[in-house]
């Protein structure tokens, strides 16, 4: 089974260490990966003006449609909210879910009152593996 992480950033340590746990418990997990990452990069060359924003652009686009083809490659799509932060890409990529009918999971409340209605369960990583393991 294949969940896919979908979250901010600014959680990106985090999103990967709740990824560790669900990967120990045999779950296949995709975590999107920040352009630094992608492009091999030092996150502080990207805030620098080393990059015209064209490129900075592009490198983000890129980086959105590729999860968004993560999306589409997985079973459960698990929204990483920390603080029951949701940005407007993870707001994207909640509706292109519900779109593709997968099944959402959150790890914190979701504020907006419309959302709350496509959240399956709020979860912690643990709890999510008890949730698709008794079902």
């Amino acid at each position: 089974m294949t969940i896919c992480i979908c979250g901010s950033f600014k959680f990106y340590k985090d999103m990967e260490k709740a990824a560790e746990i669900l990967r120990q418990a045999g779950f296949t997990v995709i975590v999107p990966q920040p352009s630094h990452i992608r492009h091999g990069h030092k996150p502080e060359e990207l805030k620098s003006n080393k990059y015209d924003q064209a490129t900075l652009a592009k490198w983000e686009g890129e980086g959105a449609f590729t999860h968004l083809s993560n999306i589409r490659k997985s079973d459960i799509v698990y929204i990483f909210n920390k603080g029951s932060y949701l940005g407007p890409a993870v707001t994207v990529e909640i509706g292109y879910s519900l779109a593709l009918n997968k099944p959402i999971f959150s790890r914190a409340k979701v504020e907006d009152i419309t959302v709350t209605n496509f959240i399956k369960a709020i979860v912690s990583p643990k709890d999510l593996i008890k949730y698709i393991k008794k079902t």
